[in-house]
């Protein structure tokens, strides 16, 4: 039972690094980010007035980002807000590292939160 958890533990510290650099990663997009595609689609009727005023600026400018990270990596997305052409704004490689950020972070959060709840189960039957 001791190796499993050793195991588990250094999974764990694999998985936070993981986490960790797709922050880096998504802070380091944030500056990146084509001012063409925030110009044309970050305004009305896109977004609402109190949406630009929220989401401009820290810390929600980075939720911002997110979002356009979502939309220029997996098109459909943005159909609601009919946005659906931004992809055409950006850079390619800057969709497609926007799709790999996007999913790796839906691959390892709730990796984390599996094994947060694992070893918190543990601590409360065995101490």
């Amino acid at each position: 039972m001791d190796l499993m958890l050793e195991k588990l533990f250094g999974a764990g510290i694999y998985l936070f690094f993981g986490l960790f650099l797709i922050f880096l990663f998504t802070f380091i997009m944030h500056i990146l980010m084509p001012r063409k595609v925030l110009e044309t689609y970050f305004k009305e009727p896109h977004f609402s007035s109190a949406e630009i005023t929220m989401f401009t600026g820290f810390p929600l400018g980075y939720m911002r980002t997110v979002m356009f990270m979502r939309i220029l990596g997996f098109s459909a997305s943005g159909k609601k807000r009919g946005v659906e052409d931004a992809y055409k704004l950006a850079p390619v490689w800057f969709c497609k590292l926007s799709k790999y950020i996007i999913v790796s972070f839906f691959i390892i959060f709730p990796l984390i939160l599996l094994l947060a709840a694992f070893f918190g189960v543990h601590m409360m039957l065995y101490g």
